[in-house]
């Protein structure tokens, strides 16, 4: 999705006068979206218009941006990223623009237009979708060449990740040190919390270390990018990654065994972070079809904040760097959870 795509959340003002219109629309990192509330005729430039969007989060109300004759105020999360016209008046135009977005934008929106007696608000709902993933075989680290990892980020259900997208994600929270072909043929890895053998050309500085554009027969990891859950199905269903009921911790060619079973496949990496993008959260490792063993968590458990740390993501067990055997029986992050398997059933 080029970086530059700009695209409109409507809410009518004369309309949100009598009710709140409600709004939803899905964005695909990294991109930038407009959150609009627009005016049906323009008014006069004597009059002060008050234009306010708030992020609502629970019982808690998240300021985006306040503008009202010509003064702009900004969220601290939002600084530089968001905009509104310089003459919404004249335009009869309250629109905002968000640039670039990120995943943690997604939400639901409110937006107030206050003019004279006249306070009016609408919402609107941001779905984002798309993540970005480090990514290597269950081989070792630093083993693919560029077109290996072309073809790796294919085979896990996703392609390449681009440079906008892998900073997009950084800016998003993402900290791997391990340094990753991206599609215009350049190595990086994005580093959140600088620490030893991790400070790449920025040193001390957060960002997305870069060595360059790089010759394609150099190895290194792979940075991949899933916009959204795909899998083998038709126009009037969806492919869902969810875990059979089993007793047992099961062999890699048990778990495919299993799938069979339920007339599906083991999930692709891809697709368990798409499903962790949609929500998907479960503290039970899981067999994935390359081989690997990992599992998606949005909300952080107890087992998983001594074992993993806090941070939401998809983990892979027991470290990044392992290889597994096929013949390995995955243990979990805590002995009483038994191992269960992601797949893609077709409904």
């Amino acid at each position: 999705t080029p970086p530059s795509l700009s695209l409109i959340l409507s809410l009518c003002y004369g309309r949100c006068i009598n009710r709140g219109v409600q709004t939803s629309l899905t964005q695909t990192l990294p991109s930038g979206p407009l959150l609009s509330a627009d005016t049906p005729h323009p008014l006069s430039p004597d009059e002060q218009l008050r234009i306010k969007w708030t992020k609502l989060e629970g019982d808690r109300e998240k300021v985006v941006l306040v503008a009202q004759g010509g003064v702009v105020k900004m969220g601290q999360e939002y600084m530089s990223r968001v905009a509104v016209l310089s003459q919404p008046l004249s335009a009869g135009d309250a629109s905002l623009m968000i640039a670039p977005v990120r995943a943690s934008d997604a939400g639901l929106y409110l937006c107030e237009v206050m003019h004279g007696m006249e306070d009016t608000q609408g919402t609107v709902s941001l779905s984002v979708s798309g993540v970005v993933f480090h990514y290597r075989p269950n081989t070792s680290r630093y083993s693919l060449d560029f077109s290996g990892a072309v073809e790796a980020c294919r085979a896990a259900g996703a392609t390449i990740a681009t440079p906008e997208q892998l900073i997009a994600a950084f800016e998003d929270g993402l900290d791997q040190c391990d340094a990753g072909w991206l599609a215009d043929q350049s190595v990086r890895y994005p580093i959140t919390v600088p620490r030893p053998g991790c400070a790449g050309n920025l040193m001390s500085r957060p960002g997305v270390r870069s060595y360059g554009i790089r010759s394609p027969t150099e190895t290194y990891d792979v940075y991949c990018f899933v916009d959204k859950l795909h899998g083998k199905h038709t126009s009037t269903s969806k492919c869902k990654v969810f875990n059979p009921p089993i007793s047992d911790r099961l062999t890699l060619q048990q778990a495919r065994e299993e799938c069979e079973k339920h007339d599906a496949v083991l999930a692709s990496p891809g697709q368990l972070f798409a499903a962790w993008r949609e929500g998907l959260s479960r503290c039970d490792y899981g067999w994935l079809s390359d081989g690997n063993v990992r599992h998606p968590f949005t909300i952080p458990l107890s087992a998983e904040e001594v074992w993993l740390g806090s941070a939401p993501a998809v983990q892979k067990f027991p470290s990044d760097s392992c290889s597994l055997s096929p013949t390995y029986r995955p243990q979990m992050c805590n002995s009483s959870f038994t191992a269960l398997h992601y797949i893609v059933y077709i409904i």
